[in-house]
């Protein structure tokens, strides 16, 4: 936590920061979790409202849901948001090894490509001039210079590696490679101050992790009560939800998803200033979904981590890697085009799913899915994050003119009243991610607090 946070003993009488007044924070996802929880033990009066019926936001397990039915998928935490921490040493990673949670390093995991329906590793690959040519463009993509450019133009690839180069330099940030842009994401890269490794937890659902770190905003959280309106026009700010109730404060974070600020789902009044929405322009966030696949046998690898390069599932991950004796279990994340494009389909998304494993694994997804004894349907889990009416889609992610500086604009206080944060708003390298929210919830608080403290 910054030193300016931590600049009061914890022996002084009264609260650490002076405050008659009220911290009103709009989302209970990782940001405004955190940044409640911060404000709370520095003993500033904080309300948390969230829309939605239960707090985590796009971090969100699979054994939480009551609205999905039972079925026995897996016998280790399934993600249906967040799954991977990125680095051990990052805020996120630092949190579970502060709780003492064993984590999986997917680092010894091996990953496969696909190229021609076949999944190879690199080491298989070595050879071939494409798959050299997306490697060295995604390893050297920190360094990369050229505003203006999307990553499949940046990068230049032959049509017979554009699905590779697309999942992991457009889906994997949260689009597609024509639209994410190779700039923004570079600036980001070449801010990260902590290690690459990629991380997931042993036994514990991320959400728990999350519910458990700040066990003590969780109960106050206010859920049912999106926000509809927040009028900070005068002393105290009026907030009004959907059902019309009201809420005063006098200072609000707002760390709702881009897409709901995009989307006019808040109105504010006065209008946010030109520089915030202007940035708006220039930042996306799409259609996002997850699939859940589980099968009687895994064919494509028990040492298997990442799947990459598929057209319909640009990511596969063998969700039970290092975490299970049964490696069964296929977690697939699409975004962008390709996410609106399956949503379209419905439940039929899932048949165009195996198919393409079926071409890549020689039919072996089709023999192997589990299914439903009685009904002889396939079991999947899917969560379609384009469809959750108050988050509306995966991440935020750079277009093609979006510098950090216009991410810097998107989490500008407003008046001393008005603060954000959330993933999109993260300044240091890490937007799309929960290290991302947890950055932005430091941020803003020292904001809130200087603003409080008029230094």
């Amino acid at each position: 936590m910054p030193q300016f946070l931590l600049s009061c003993k914890k022996d002084d009488p009264g609260p650490e920061v002076p405050f008659d007044g009220t911290v009103a924070v709009i989302g209970a996802g990782a940001a405004g979790l955190y940044a409640a929880d911060i404000l709370r033990a520095k003993g500033v009066k904080v309300i948390v409202l969230e829309a939605g019926s239960q707090a985590g936001g796009r971090i969100k397990s699979l054994r939480n849901q009551t609205n999905i039915p039972s079925q026995s998928i897996a016998d280790f935490p399934v993600e249906l948001g967040a799954e991977i921490i990125s680095g051990s040493d990052s805020i996120w990673g630092n949190v579970i090894k502060n709780l003492s949670v064993p984590t999986v390093d997917l680092g010894s995991a091996t990953n496969q490509f696909i190229l021609d329906k076949l999944a190879k590793s690199e080491s298989d690959w070595a050879g071939d001039a494409d798959f050299n040519a997306v490697k060295n463009f995604v390893s050297a993509l920190p360094n990369f210079s050229g505003a203006g450019a999307s990553m499949k133009s940046a990068a230049g690839v032959s049509e017979r590696a554009q699905a590779l180069l697309n999942s992991q330099t457009g889906n994997y940030y949260g689009s597609s490679s024509d639209k994410v842009g190779a700039n923004g994401i570079a600036e980001g890269l070449s801010l990260l101050k902590h290690d690459n490794k990629l991380l997931t937890m042993k036994a514990n659902p991320l959400q728990d992790l999350l519910l458990s770190r700040f066990n003590l905003v969780v109960p106050d959280v206010m859920l049912d009560t999106p926000v509809k309106s927040i009028n900070y026009g005068g002393d105290p700010i009026i907030i009004t939800d959907k059902s019309g109730n009201t809420f005063e404060a006098n200072k609000v974070i707002v760390t709702v998803p881009l897409a709901v600020l995009k989307s006019g789902g808040i109105s504010f009044s006065p209008a946010l200033p030109g520089t915030m929405t202007s940035s708006f322009g220039k930042f996306g966030m799409d259609s996002s979904i997850r699939v859940i696949l589980d099968f009687k046998k895994n064919f494509w690898g028990e040492s298997s981590g990442f799947i990459w390069g598929g057209t319909d599932g640009p990511q596969y991950f063998n969700a039970g890697v290092g975490r299970s004796e049964f490696y069964r279990t296929l977690s697939i994340t699409i975004n962008g085009p390709k996410a609106a494009e399956l949503s379209a389909l419905g439940a039929d998304m899932v048949s165009k799913l195996i198919a393409e494993l079926d071409s890549v694994y020689a039919n072996q997804a089709t023999l192997y899915i589990r299914r439903d004894l009685a009904t002889n349907q396939i079991l999947s889990i899917v969560q379609d994050w384009s469809k959750e009416e108050y988050i509306k889609g995966g991440v935020s992610y750079p277009l093609t003119s979006a510098t950090n500086e216009d991410r810097v604009n998107l989490g500008k206080p407003i008046n001393d009243k008005l603060f954000f944060a959330g993933e999109a708003t993260d300044v240091i390298g890490d937007a799309g991610t929960i290290n991302g929210a947890l950055n932005s919830a430091e941020r803003v608080t020292e904001e809130v607090i200087k603003s409080i403290l008029g230094v």
